[in-house]
């Protein structure tokens, strides 16, 4: 068992605070699902697409499916600060990077 890697540290209990993500679907900009909970952002969704909607896509030349993904911005962060390279306002790795840049123009001057 060699090939185990470490956990990442959590930041929440989804047991205490319910899902934290969301899925919206927009059919020509009209929400079909709006903000629908969900427990992971690794979703597979599908949006079926109605007769009325279809012909009216077909009359127009185009039908526009948008299927968007997010979570609230306590979630979002950590997520994006899995990459050692993001910079979060509000989080330690940006004020520590900020402080290293002010010490080399202090060490400049």
């Amino acid at each position: 068992m060699s090939d185990l890697r470490p956990s990442v540290r959590a930041t929440y209990d989804s047991e205490q605070t319910g899902p934290r993500y969301w899925v919206t679907s927009t059919i020509d900009g009209q929400a079909v699902a709006f903000r629908v909970r969900i427990a992971d952002p690794f979703v597979r969704h599908t949006v079926r697409v109605g007769l009325r909607d279809l012909l009216r896509g077909l009359l127009r030349g185009r039908l526009t499916v948008e299927v968007t993904v997010g979570g609230d911005t306590e979630v979002m962060r950590d997520v994006l600060e899995l990459d050692e390279q993001a910079l979060i306002h509000g989080r330690t790795r940006r004020a520590a990077f900020q402080q290293s840049i002010h010490q080399k123009l202090r060490n400049m001057a």
